[in-house]
């Protein structure tokens, strides 16, 4: 498994244990790509690249921001609620 496929497998897991992180990435789905580089862009300035907690945040906002990650990370889901 590629690390792009983990960590749509592991957002989409955590995603389904917490509403709060669902919403968020429902939202970043709905954004046009122009919007989504300056969300990026702003959380960029805010978290902090020193801080283990920021840093981490970073990535999962740089990751689910690229094209197409939150689109697939919530198929997933969906297709998992499906199945059940």
């Amino acid at each position: 498994m590629s690390d792009y496929e983990q960590l749509i497998e592991e957002i989409s897991d955590v995603c389904q244990k917490n509403q709060e992180l669902l919403e968020i990435v429902k939202k970043i789905a709905e954004m046009e790509s122009t919007k989504r580089y300056e969300f990026r862009k702003r959380a960029s300035k805010i978290l902090k690249r020193e801080n283990g907690i920021d840093k981490e945040a970073l990535k999962f906002y740089y990751f689910i921001t690229e094209e197409n990650a939150a689109e697939e990370i919530l198929r997933r889901i969906n297709s998992v609620k499906r199945e059940t």
